[in-house]
C-alpha cells in the first residue's frame, strides 16, 4: 500500500513539475510577445527617422548643387551681354546686329549646363519686365525681344545679387537665380534669369519612399506571421522534447530580430559596415575563453550585436564624417551610449541587453563615459565588448584609412590593459592570439 502511495506521489510531483514548467513557459512567451511588439514599434520609428533624414539630406544636397549651377550659369551669361546694345536689342530684336550671335551663345550655355530649364535676359522698367532674350524650350515658343511680361520674383530685384528663389507647386519645382548685368558705369541695366528644375528630385523621393513603404510592409508582414505563429495558443503539452524545441525556436527568433537591428545600425554607419557582427563574434570568443557556459556566450553575443544601436540617433553628417570630429561633434558621438541604453533598457525578456550599449565605453581607470564608473563597477559583458570593440576599431579598414598592422594592434592592446581595458579580458584576448585567433589569414607576417 505504501509503495502504491509513493508511486502516486511521484506521479503528482512529476505532474506538478510539468505544470510549473508550462506556467513558466507561458509567462516567458508573454514577455517574448511584448519584446516582439516593442521591436516592431522600434523598427517603425527607426525606419521613419532614417527615411526622413535620408530624404532631407538628399534633397538639401541636390538643391545646393542646383542653386550653385543656376547661379553659375546666370553669372556666366551676364558676361556675354553687350550692355551698349541693350536698347537696340529691345527695339529691333533679331534684326539688331549681334543679337543672333548672342542668342546662340545663350543656347550653347543652357544646353551644356546640367539641369538648366530656362535661360532669359530682361530689363525692369518701373513695374514691367521687358524681354531682351528668351530661349525656346520643349516646343514652347519663347517671348519676343521687347515683349512686356512679368517674372516671378522680380519684386525682390534691386540691382544687387540676390539669393536664389524656390518655387513649388503640384506640377513644378524650380529654383531661380537672378544675376544683375552692369554697364561700364556700374549701373544695373538688365538681369539674367536661370531656372533649374527639381522635378526629377521629387520623382526620385517619391520612388524612394514607395520602395521604403513596400519593403517595410513586407518586413512587417513577415514579423506579424512570425509573431502569430510563435504566440498561437499557450503550451498545453507535456512532452519535454517539444518544450525544449520551442524554447530553441524562440531563442533563434530573438537572435534573428537582434541581427536585423544590428544590420540596420551598420547600414547607418557607412564607414564601419559589419562592425557590429565582428564585435559580437569576438565577444563570443572572449566569453568562451573566460570560461563561461554556452548560454552566457549566446546571451553576450546578442548584447554585443546591439552595442552600437544608439548610433541610429546620431546625425549622419557626424557619424559618417571622414575627418577629425570637433569637440561638439565628439560630444554628440559619445551620446550614442546613452541613446542606446534608453532604447533597450525596458526590454524585460533580456534586461542585460541595454548594458552593452550603455557601458561599452567605460574604462577600468574611471576615465570612460557616459558615467565614468571603474573597475568591477563595469558589467562583465561591457568589459568584454570593450576589448572586442577596441580591437576591431584598429584592425579594420575604413574608406579613409587602412587598418593598423596586427602586431601594432597587439602592442596597443597590451599598453592599455588595466587602464582603458580590463586586464583579465585582455589576457584572454592574448591567449587566443597566441593560438592563432583574430589575425586575418590574408594578413601574413613579413
Amino acid at each position: 500500500m505504501r509503495a502504491k502511495k509513493t508511486e502516486e506521489e511521484a506521479k503528482n510531483v512529476l505532474e506538478d513539475e510539468k505544470n510549473a514548467a508550462i506556467l513558466h513557459e507561458n509567462m516567458r512567451r508573454k514577455r517574448l510577445r511584448r519584446l516582439i511588439g516593442f521591436l516592431v514599434v522600434l523598427m517603425i520609428v527607426l525606419t521613419v527617422l532614417n527615411t526622413g533624414e535620408s530624404v532631407y539630406f538628399y534633397t538639401r544636397n541636390v538643391k545646393s548643387d542646383r542653386v550653385r549651377i543656376a547661379k553659375g550659369v546666370a553669372k556666366m551669361t551676364a558676361t556675354i551681354i553687350d550692355t551698349e546694345k541693350i536698347d537696340e536689342y529691345l527695339l529691333k530684336g533679331k534684326e539688331a546686329p549681334g543679337y543672333e550671335q548672342t542668342e546662340n551663345a545663350l543656347y550653347n550655355i543652357r544646353d551644356n549646363s546640367i539641369g538648366i530649364q530656362y535661360l532669359y535676359v530682361f530689363q525692369l522698367k518701373e513695374d514691367e519686365s521687358h524681354v531682351i532674350f528668351d530661349l525656346d524650350e520643349n516646343g514652347n515658343e519663347a517671348y519676343e525681344a521687347g515683349q512686356v511680361v512679368w517674372f516671378e520674383g522680380q519684386d525682390v530685384l534691386t540691382g544687387k545679387e540676390t539669393e536664389a528663389i524656390e518655387w513649388v507647386d503640384w506640377s513644378e519645382w524650380v529654383i531661380t537665380a537672378y544675376y544683375p548685368v552692369y554697364d561700364r558705369n556700374g549701373n544695373c541695366v538688365c538681369y539674367v534669369g536661370a531656372d533649374v528644375s527639381l522635378k526629377d528630385v521629387r520623382t526620385s523621393v517619391i520612388d524612394f519612399l514607395l520602395r521604403v513603404v513596400l519593403g517595410c510592409s513586407l518586413l512587417f508582414v513577415i514579423i506579424a506571421l512570425v509573431t502569430v505563429k510563435s504566440s498561437r495558443n499557450y503550451y498545453k503539452v507535456s512532452e519535454w522534447e517539444a518544450l525544449v524545441e520551442k524554447q530553441n525556436q524562440d531563442k533563434q527568433l530573438i537572435r534573428e530580430m537582434v541581427m536585423a537591428f544590428a544590420k540596420l545600425v551598420d547600414m547607418k554607419d557607412e564607414y564601419t559596415n559589419g562592425h557590429s557582427f565582428r564585435v559580437a563574434e569576438y565577444t563570443a570568443m572572449l566569453t568562451r575563453e573566460l570560461g563561461y557556459d554556452e548560454e552566457t556566450v549566446e546571451r553576450y553575443y546578442n548584447i554585443a550585436l546591439m552595442h552600437d544601436i544608439g548610433k541610429i540617433g546620431i546625425p549622419g553628417e557626424v557619424l559618417n564624417k571622414a575627418g577629425k570630429l570637433t569637440d561638439e561633434e565628439y560630444s554628440i558621438m559619445k551620446s550614442h551610449t546613452t541613446l542606446g541604453y534608453n532604447v533597450l533598457k525596458d526590454i524585460s525578456i533580456m534586461p542585460e541587453l541595454a548594458v552593452g550599449a550603455g557601458a561599452h565605453h567605460e574604462r577600468p581607470d574611471g576615465k570612460g563615459y557616459p558615467r565614468g564608473i571603474k573597475g568591477d563597477e563595469i558589467p562583465v559583458v561591457a568589459q568584454i565588448i570593450a576589448v572586442a570593440d577596441t580591437f576591431d576599431a584598429m584592425y579594420s579598414s575604413r574608406p579613409y584609412r587602412k587598418r593598423m598592422d596586427f602586431e601594432k594592434v597587439i602592442s596597443v592592446m597590451k599598453e592599455v590593459s588595466g587602464t582603458q581595458l580590463s586586464s583579465d579580458v585582455v589576457d584572454a584576448f592574448l591567449r587566443l592570439v597566441e593560438r592563432g585567433e583574430f589575425r586575418d589569414p590574408e594578413d601574413l607576417e613579413v
